[in-house]
Order: structure tokens, then sequence, then C-alpha cells
């Protein structure tokens, strides 16, 4: 049943993250891989590998052509030794934990095929624009630094807990400070965060926060010590 829970909570951030990078991928760079809040690799360009022949090999992406991500590896990397098979990357004489350390950091220029990245991020835009057509003054702003981050599989939520370092002096809550957790519910469908839903596009960045960062934003609810947070936050 342990098992179970961790599966299901690790494809919620899988999920997540991948759609968060489909729709902000003309935006940003891409990156290779990212690693979870709790240590295991997430597929981002990479979308599977496995240890063989004493290295380790790499599906990519769809629509992401091998030829053209090896050579933008090379500028990042000049003495990454890398052969392709195929459609699938070979790095020889390593291993996963060892390759992704390396290029857990990387971010790749490389170009992408488009799928439904344009009804989702339309849709997300209007969200976005809706939520802050009263935009937040900059004194109602709280600075954060991230405690940790953990998903809640029983409410599928997210829950970063925080220590708030710079107040705010106007808006709702002023002068908040310590420790407070932000709390975000998702839709969910089929066990995924609902891809079609605005409000789900514009919190999605969340789910990249990692112990150690800083999150500025406005606090909209506040039960307790936990709050809900308005959509134009920014992460640090």
């Amino acid at each position: 049943m342990e098992s179970q829970r961790k599966q299901r909570n690790n494809l919620l951030k899988i999920a997540a993250i991948l759609f968060f990078m489909l729709i902000f991928s003309d935006l940003c760079a891409k990156p290779f891989i990212l690693k979870s809040v709790d240590g295991s690799w997430l597929p981002m360009i990479a979308q599977s590998w496995v240890a063989k022949n004493g290295g380790v090999l790499v599906k990519v992406a769809d629509g992401i052509k091998p030829n053209e991500l090896r050579k933008e590896m090379l500028l990042k990397i000049p003495d990454l030794s890398i052969e392709i098979l195929g459609k699938e990357l070979f790095f020889p004489t390593t291993t996963p934990d060892s390759l992704f350390e390396v290029l857990k950091n990387i971010d790749l220029d490389v170009s992408e095929a488009v799928t439904r990245r344009q009804a989702a991020a339309e849709s997300s835009e209007m969200f976005v624009r809706k939520s802050v057509e009263n935009p937040a003054a900059k004194d109602e702003f709280s600075e954060a630094v991230v405690e940790n981050v953990v998903f809640d599989e029983k409410s599928e939520k997210i829950v970063i807990t925080v220590r708030i370092q710079q107040r705010a002096t106007a808006g709702m809550f002023p002068k908040l400070y310590g420790i407070y957790r932000i709390e975000h519910v998702y839709k969910m469908k089929n066990d995924i965060i609902d891809p079609a839903d605005a409000k789900n596009m514009a919190f999605l960045p969340l789910v990249t926060v990692k112990k150690g960062n800083r999150i500025v934003f406005v606090p909209e609810k506040l039960d307790s010590r936990v709050l809900t947070i308005t959509a134009d936050f920014k992460i640090k």
C-alpha cells in the first residue's frame, strides 16, 4: 500500500512538471532532467533511460531531434561523451545517477514538436489575466524561503512549508512573519493534474519549487498558519 501511494505521488509530480514544461517550452529553455523533492529523477527531455553495456541509454521526448540535442549538449559540456543510436542517446562509461547529477541543472534550447500547447496556453493566459486584473501593489507581497515541499496524495494538493522573512505591509494579511504553509489543491482527472483547467495551469509552477528557493507571493486566505496565495507569485 505504501509503495502504491508513493508511486501515485511520483506520477502526480511527473505529470504536473511535464505539462508545465509543455505549456511554457516556447518561453524558456528545457531541462534535460529534474530531481524531485524526494530525490527521484523526473523525466523531461530525457523521457526514459536504462543502464546498458556499461553506460546509460536515454530515450528523448517526442519531437526532439537527437542530432540537434547532442550538439546543444556538447556546447554546454564539451567533454561529455554522447553517441546516437537511432532515436536514442547513449552515454558510455557512466551510471544514471552519475550522469543525471551532471545534467540536472542544464537547460537546453532544442526545437520541439507543437502539440496541445497553444490551446492550453490560451486557457492559462485567460485565467492569469483575470486573476491579475487588479494587480497587487509592491507592499502587498511577502517573501519567504522554502523549507519543505510535499504532495498530499489524499487531498491531491501541494504543501509548501515556508519561512516568511520579508513582511508585507499592506493587503489582507499584513505583517505575516515566521513559519507558514502554502497549500494549493489541483483539479484532477484520471489521477493526474487536469491540463484543461486554467487554474491548474496558472499554479503549475509551484510543482517546480524546491527547498532553498525563495517565493514572493500575495496571501489570499489564511486559516491558522495555512495560506492560499494569488496567481501572481514569483519563484526565485
